[in-house]
């Protein structure tokens, strides 16, 4: 087979931790298919002897069956040792899939939040449905034909040799000429699957957004727009595919042509000496038969050389994510004897900006403490700075001046298990899975009993809703919580993250979607089951934060105002200038 080029194999290189892995699956797939291909490549033997003992007239009845039960039984072992390597070698593939699945799971999972700015959700499933599927199929069928070719073309070659060296090398003229085409459409089969796959990326990126939104389409009524941009990148896909069938539609006739005239040389050469009773014929039909055997191997070099090349070109774009490593993670300043948050937090001269290269600070040296068992409310216009500020805090991002301190621990210090188990944040969006509201809420908490998640939900003010609902707690809420309305699905969110009990409660604008009435009932259950845990609430209501120990108010990145609720009032700013307006907005409602 064609030499690949350099750069798909140091892309597949990649595969040999997983390799090494199933190695004993691999070595014993490689003994079975070499079993199958010595009993398939003696048949044509035993079919040349009898033919040739038929046509001498010296044979007994005995010695004909004799012959054919040895070729019967040469068929049943090469068909077990082809199951048994489809056993091993092909089975071993989907546990591959599957670990590589898993793996790649797990690295995106470990990626900070910056990575999924720069990647959408469509570009991740292309590489989690095609790209793993491409490597797969090189793993398992792609190594099973290459050992099936070498063995065989070796066995074949080796077995027309003892029989005639001039004819064996006259018929093996045309390989050099499958090597060549092989090796120069291999390396255009790379680059257009690459392209291919990358278009695929724009196909379900498309899909995927407009699936999402599919509310949105059609409360503008772009229906048809939609699907006019989804057929634009739909023929561009099917024009970059038909490109890359183009070159290999030419693969497989090219090497058939080339491999036909070894026919030609048979009849000619062969039958000459037959005639010159240089070869018998007995001999010139296992030549024959050999030359069958011969042409699936070479036909198969263009087969597994395109999926060589496709698995190269996704185990590359794979391999983009899976050595992607986190900007946030552990590192050697991680104190690991830390296990638990007691929930002081404060900040000291931090600042904050999304893209360091450029003059553009999000936060700007602020500063702030909160007792461990205290409580801090934020307010600030959109853009302040508030959801970064706080997205400091589990470490979504990391600050790029300052310090964050939990327990007077810098948080790069702090492991990152103990940090996200012990800060839950209760986002003004809330994420709700396609499950029932029992999973939903015991996300954090798997084994929580039916009890304490019934707790955390009447805490968060869910519990009568749930009443109402047809199964209760195990009511499916859709894709999203699509059944649930806005304040009951940031309602179902606050409850996941008290049953999770955490040292620190961020509430980021998260009663948002709720009448005053049922937030000041969830503030005040809120004050029992976060007594001695530390709460931070971001809200644009001041009645959300009057009733918290100390207040900051955030104006373009920087702390502009502290203190408590009366302390603000008294100081006549903006917290003061935001309560009045609030409170003659409460009037004319």
């Amino acid at each position: 087979m064609a030499v690949s080029t350099t750069r798909s194999l140091s892309e597949l290189r990649r595969l040999f931790p997983y390799f090494r892995r199933y190695r004993s699956r691999i070595v014993w797939g490689l003994i079975f298919i070499t079993i199958s291909n010595i009993c398939s490549t003696t048949i044509p033997h035993m079919v040349g002897i009898t033919v040739d003992t038929i046509q001498a007239s010296k044979y007994s009845e005995g010695d004909i069956w004799g012959l054919i039960a040895k070729i019967l039984l040469l068929t049943v072992g090469s068909g077990l040792g082809m199951f048994a390597t489809r056993r091993t070698i092909i089975v071993m593939s989907r546990f591959v899939e599957e670990d590589l699945r898993n793996d790649f799971l797990a690295a995106i999972q470990l990626q900070a939040q910056q990575f999924y700015h720069d990647r959408s959700t469509g570009s991740l499933l292309a590489h989690f449905t095609n790209d793993i599927a491409s490597v797969r199929e090189f793993i398992g069928p792609a190594i099973m034909y290459t050992a099936n070719t070498v063995t065989t073309f070796l066995f074949v070659v080796s077995w027309m040799i003892s029989i005639n060296g001039l004819l064996t090398v006259a018929i093996l003229v045309p390989v050099p000429f499958v090597a060549w085409v092989t090796y120069t459409l291999g390396k255009k089969i790379h680059d257009r699957y690459k392209t291919v796959q990358e278009q695929y990326e724009h196909v379900t990126t498309h899909s995927q957004e407009t699936f999402s939104g599919v509310r949105v389409v059609r409360a503008f009524a772009r229906e048809h727009n939609e699907g006019e941009r989804f057929g634009e990148i739909s023929r561009d896909y099917y024009a970059k595919n038909m490109q890359l069938a183009r070159i290999q539609s030419i693969m497989m006739p090219g090497m058939t042509v080339l491999f036909n005239l070894s026919y030609i040389v048979v009849i000619s050469i062969g039958g000459y000496q037959v005639m010159k009773e240089m070869l018998s014929v007995g001999q010139l039909t296992q030549f024959f038969i050999y030359l069958n055997q011969l042409l699936w191997p070479i036909a198969a070099i263009g087969w597994v050389t395109g999926m060589i090349q496709r698995g190269a070109a996704s185990m590359g774009r794979l391999g983009i994510i899976l050595d992607s490593i986190p900007a946030i993670r552990n590192t050697e300043v991680t104190d690991h004897s830390i296990r638990t948050l007691r929930g002081q937090v404060r900040f000291n001269n931090v600042s904050l900006s999304y893209n360091p290269g450029f003059n553009s600070l999000v936060l700007n040296k602020i500063s702030f403490e909160i007792p461990s068992g205290g409580s801090l409310g934020i307010l600030g216009s959109v853009g302040s700075g508030k959801s970064s500020a706080i997205n400091l805090i589990p470490r979504l991002y990391d600050a790029t001046g300052g310090g964050v301190m939990i327990d007077e621990h810098d948080v790069r210090t702090i492991p990152i298990e103990v940090l996200r188990r012990d800060v839950a944040v209760v986002p003004q969006e809330s994420f709700l899975f396609s499950d029932s509201i029992r999973n939903n809420v015991s996300f954090g908490r798997p084994d929580a009993t039916a009890e304490q998640v019934r707790f955390a939900a009447a805490c968060a003010q869910l519990d009568k809703d749930i009443e109402q609902m047809p199964k209760g707690l195990d009511t499916v809420v859709g894709e999203r919580g699509i059944t649930l309305s806005g304040g009951q699905k940031q309602r179902t969110a606050l409850a996941r993250a008290i049953l999770c009990a955490p040292s620190i409660l961020i509430l980021d604008d998260s009663l948002s979607a709720v009448d005053t009435d049922t937030e000041e009932r969830i503030l005040m259950g809120l004050r029992d089951v976060m007594k001695g845990r530390t709460t931070i609430v971001i809200s644009h209501r001041i009645s959300t934060l009057k009733h918290c120990d100390r207040v900051i108010v955030l104006h373009k990145g920087a702390v502009a105002e502290e203190g408590t609720h009366a302390e603000l009032i008294a100081l006549d700013g903006r917290y003061a200038e935001t309560y009045e307006r609030q409170l003659l907005e409460q009037e004319i409602s």
